[in-house]
């Protein structure tokens, strides 16, 4: 991934942040052969979005050399926004991800979380 690539996935997650309680992280992984769901799991706990007071953070995984990826979210969001939404975001980027667009990919996962976000999980004004 470009030095642009990651700039513009971290604006994407910045945008997708702001106003909100949320939070919402992003891991590449090199692995050639991996269960993307369940590495997204270890890689949530790992990085301690599973202690986020708010219980409302996002991982997007992706591993572009095994063809895999994963969009996992803490339980208040979850709550909110049901299995239907995780699996739309997985539905709605697959085409992305198989042309091979994997910032395209991470970019649009993370605004669609970022709306669920603004929606859900707003700061007071």
């Amino acid at each position: 991934m470009t030095r642009e690539e990651r700039n513009r996935i971290a604006r994407a997650i910045e945008t997708a942040e702001s106003g909100t309680t949320g939070r919402i992280a992003v891991r590449v992984i090199p692995d050639r052969s991996v269960d993307a769901f369940e590495r997204a799991k270890h890689e949530f706990g790992r990085t301690g979005l599973n202690r986020h007071d708010a219980a409302n953070a996002a991982l997007v995984l992706v591993a572009p050399r095994a063809k895999q990826y994963a969009v996992l979210g803490d339980r208040a969001l979850h709550d909110r926004v049901g299995d239907a939404f995780w699996q739309s975001i997985v539905d709605d980027v697959r085409p992305i991800f198989a042309r091979g667009e994997i910032a395209d990919a991470v970019v649009a996962a993370v605004g669609r979380i970022g709306d669920a976000l603004h929606e859900h999980f707003a700061l007071a004004p």
